[in-house]
């Protein structure tokens, strides 16, 4: 019988390759099931000649290239009751758009009592209201009609809760109100001045940058929807962060400061004198 020995170097060298190969083996595994678990929460997107799911809303935006307002529209009204995990329908066509349970962005027509989203039409001058004057669109108008059901939601109240109320004005004012005024083409600034530096790291550009590219020798309806999902993704995900800032971090703040106001006769007569008990972000 031959008996091998090994070195402690020797075994530190196969321990560590193993490991090598191992981690890479668990790499390669937990990338794919990444991959796997993200496909299964994947939204069903098709253009108008897919085979239609009978169990499912269907919610239409335009096909061709598409912006920030619309990608964030069709994910956030996948959130609702009505509309949840609704298929997205991409078209055109104003036959198909008709039969449709929702339209966002296309079709010409602002009606919310049949879930019609457009902001093209000629005379469309619909605001979020609350003091905001900035003109919607296709995505503020969702958020507008849908946004505080999205927000209780989030916070597991109803959706007369003071506090849903709170959070949809903030995130309108933090994050939804510059979809809104960049897809409308509103400035930032009043001035004639032009600007001193290109800034296309905004949400909405990177967004648009998932359009297809002139150059890609496939310009196929399915690549074009993957992109749009991707879109959706993207769009959807900043969203829900701006959400979730504001349920977890934001409001309460908010309660300690307006626990701070409330008390403020107890620090000075005056009740100009404010002293906040813990600290807290206040904006």
């Amino acid at each position: 019988m031959m008996w091998v020995t090994t070195s402690t170097t020797t075994k530190t060298l196969l321990f560590n390759k193993f490991n090598f190969h191992f981690s890479k083996y668990k790499q390669k595994h937990f990338t794919l099931q990444l991959r796997l678990m993200s496909n299964a929460k994947t939204a069903r997107v098709s253009d108008s000649s897919s085979p239609s799911h009978a169990s499912l809303k269907r919610v239409g935006t335009h096909n061709g290239s598409f912006h920030c307002d619309e990608a964030l529209g069709c994910f956030m009204i996948r959130l609702t009751r009505n509309f949840f995990n609704a298929q997205i329908v991409r078209t055109r066509d104003p036959q198909v758009l008709e039969g449709l349970d929702a339209v966002l962005d296309v079709g010409g027509v602002y009606d919310p009592s049949r879930d019609r989203y457009d902001h093209h039409q000629k005379g469309f001058e619909e605001v979020f209201g609350h003091g905001f004057s900035t003109k919607l669109s296709s995505a503020g108008l969702v958020y507008k009609h849908f946004g505080k059901e999205i927000i209780a939601n989030e916070l597991k109240v109803d959706e007369e809760h003071q506090n849903v109320h709170y959070i949809y004005l903030a995130v309108y004012r933090s994050f939804m109100e510059a979809i809104d005024a960049v897809d409308n083409g509103i400035n930032q600034y009043d001035t004639d001045q032009p600007p001193k530096y290109v800034n296309n790291t905004h949400l909405s550009s990177r967004v648009g940058r998932f359009n297809l590219d002139w150059t890609d020798p496939d310009q196929s309806s399915e690549k074009e929807n993957e992109a749009f999902h991707r879109a959706m993704a993207l769009a959807g995900s900043e969203f829900l962060d701006s959400v979730r800032f504001h349920v977890n971090s934001w409001l309460p703040a908010k309660s300690i400061v307006m626990e701070t106001i409330a008390a403020r006769q107890t620090v000075d007569p005056s009740g100009e004198i404010l002293v906040l008990k813990r600290f807290c972000p206040v904006s």
